[in-house]
């Protein structure tokens, strides 16, 4: 069996503002079902710390909740594991936007002393380090197959890498056969900034931290219901936009 109502939320990458917001409509909406976030909760955005607070508050309320782990999420969790090796870090750093998600943690030069930042995190925000852990880089509930970014076809699920799950593209956007599930991911921005719906795939990345439409889908029974869109109209001015399924 599987929840009835299943909500998926797209990227968000620091657009705390945006998911409290969205988490309200949600909760009132939502009438026992599931939620699932589909990673990249941290960078790019100014409140990567609020981000993981709102998620690891909801899920501790909600037992009902899932976290894929995306691929921006993965350089913290090891980073606060002691796992993340220097290339990877300066990777992150340079490309990822990690100094603004550690300075949200108050940290105001997090590479003058990496050490002393990670401890300040773990100290501060333990719970983060929990959530990061026990996320799944991949959930299956009935029709629906949730990853971060796509699935390398022909390929079965038990056997993709974690890697693909969390970064691949091209080999999985530019496929247009079935896949064993509908595969409901992130990662990569819609060209439309809409939420776009395939025939063996819907992607809900719309660029939340640039465009300020952070995105859900609703599913009831497996099927897609509708779609709920955050609008930016400036401070205290976040909405709700819900849209029909597209044909």
């Amino acid at each position: 069996m599987f929840p009835d109502r299943i909500y998926a939320i797209g990227d968000i990458h620091g657009r705390a503002d945006l998911l409290s917001v969205l988490l309200g409509r949600i909760e009132e909406d939502r009438e026992g079902g599931a939620v699932v976030f589909l990673g990249d909760l941290i960078d790019r955005g100014p409140d990567s710390r609020g981000v993981l607070d709102l998620v690891a508050g909801h899920m501790r309320e909600n037992a009902d909740a899932h976290l894929v782990l995306g691929n921006h999420d993965w350089f913290l969790r090891e980073f606060l594991f002691g796992r993340l090796s220097d290339g990877d870090r300066d990777l992150w750093v340079e490309k990822y936007g990690a100094l603004g998600a550690l300075r949200s943690y108050g940290v105001s030069d997090p590479a003058a002393d990496w050490r002393a930042t990670r401890r300040h995190l773990l100290e501060t925000r333990p719970e983060h380090a929990g959530l990061l852990s026990a996320a799944r880089h991949s959930l299956v509930m009935g029709p629906l197959c949730f990853v971060h970014a796509g699935l390398r076809p022909d390929i079965p699920l038990a056997e993709q890498s974690a890697k693909d799950l969390m970064w691949i593209k091209a080999e999985f956007l530019t496929h247009r056969e079935p896949f064993d599930y509908l595969v409901v991911h992130g990662h990569t921005p819609t060209e439309s900034g809409l939420a776009e719906v395939y025939p063996n795939r819907i992607a809900l990345d719309t660029h939340a931290f640039k465009s300020g439409h952070l995105t859900a889908a609703a599913f009831e029974g497996g099927r897609l219901s509708h779609i709920l869109r955050t609008v930016d109209g400036g401070p205290s001015a976040i909405t709700i936009e819900r849209m029909s399924a597209p044909a």
